[in-house]
């Protein structure tokens, strides 16, 4: 599901870098819901490699500093209700 979310908003070309930038996220045993944490860092950079990285140094001190974006962000809240499998 990650996949489908990375390849909307980066380049074929970005994916690794993407990936790796992800893989941040879920290292320490306090690292909750990585996948929709890790699918709503790609959702808040809107394809931007900086916003990616910051979003994911977030979520790494507090992963609900991303996931309220779910909550309280209209544009994230309107991508999620397009796209939910």
């Amino acid at each position: 599901m990650i996949e489908d979310w990375i390849k909307r908003y980066f380049s074929e070309k970005q994916i690794p870098e993407v990936m790796d930038i992800l893989s941040g996220y879920g290292t320490e045993s306090w690292h909750r819901e990585e996948e929709r944490v890790r699918r709503d860092a790609v959702i808040i950079s809107r394809g931007s490699i900086q916003k990616l990285k910051a979003t994911v140094m977030l979520a790494r001190n507090d992963y609900r500093d991303v996931l309220i974006g779910e909550d309280i962000d209209k544009w994230i809240i309107g991508e999620l209700s397009k796209y939910k499998p």
